[in-house]
């Protein structure tokens, strides 16, 4: 499934290598458990196990023993959950870096992302984040259990973070979503043009018809 998952030879090297002891470092701080299965050729593949889910992360190595990694592979199975072909088309439209797909009566949630650039702390656990997000989106439609979905996102966890990005709808007659979205669109509410009771829409005032300063000579405000 690797081979077929990964692009072996067609692998893009232009963008350089991320070094295969840096993230195996990261993965060991971000897991309890991390421990080395086995190699394919120049794939070096790891378990995992992330509070109780076991998934496998793949290294793809620009050559075999190399230590310079261009391709970074998830792979998670689940086995004995109800399927169905409306349930994976909702998971993979939710997803973020993955795809799942059913081989047999196993469901397969699987992701592969090229190296980029170089290597970044940072960059690695956001990929790790990604990941966990798309674990828990899977998990939560083969479960039927919808709350988890935020629990995907470490911030959501914070109550003062939840505080901060709070939006309230106005209380408005009419359409309240629709005031909330021109605002963030930043469209402007529409305007109703009156005749200017100043100058009763002559746009002059006076004997010596002097401009009106109420409606600048346009007659309507």
């Amino acid at each position: 499934m690797f081979k077929r998952f990964f692009g072996g030879e067609t692998a893009d090297l232009s963008d350089g290598a991320w070094p295969a002891s840096k993230i195996l470092a990261a993965l060991k701080s971000r897991y309890g458990g991390v421990d080395k299965v086995g190699e394919d050729g120049p794939i070096k593949v790891y378990k995992v196990e992330d509070n109780g889910v076991n998934f496998v992360v793949a290294l793809m190595q620009s050559a075999p023993g190399s230590g310079k990694v261009i391709e970074i592979g998830f792979l998670a199975r689940f086995v004995g959950f109800p399927t169905n072909a409306q349930m994976i088309e909702t998971i993979n439209r939710n997803l973020h870096i993955s795809v799942v797909a059913l081989e047999g009566n196993d469901l397969f949630l699987m992701a592969g992302v090229s190296v980029n650039g170089p290597y970044d702390d940072a960059q690695f656990m956001l990929l790790l984040e990604s990941w966990r997000r798309d674990l828990a989106v899977t998990l939560a439609n083969l479960s039927g259990d919808q709350a988890s979905y935020a629990d995907a996102f470490p911030v959501a966890k914070m109550a003062a973070a939840r505080n901060l990005a709070t939006n309230t709808a106005p209380h408005a007659d009419g359409d309240m979503s629709l005031d909330m979205l021109s605002s963030f669109l930043g469209v402007k509410p529409s305007k109703q043009m009156l005749v200017c009771d100043v100058c009763n829409g002559r746009g002059k005032r006076g004997l010596i018809a002097r401009t009106c300063g109420e409606c600048d000579g346009v007659g309507m405000v």
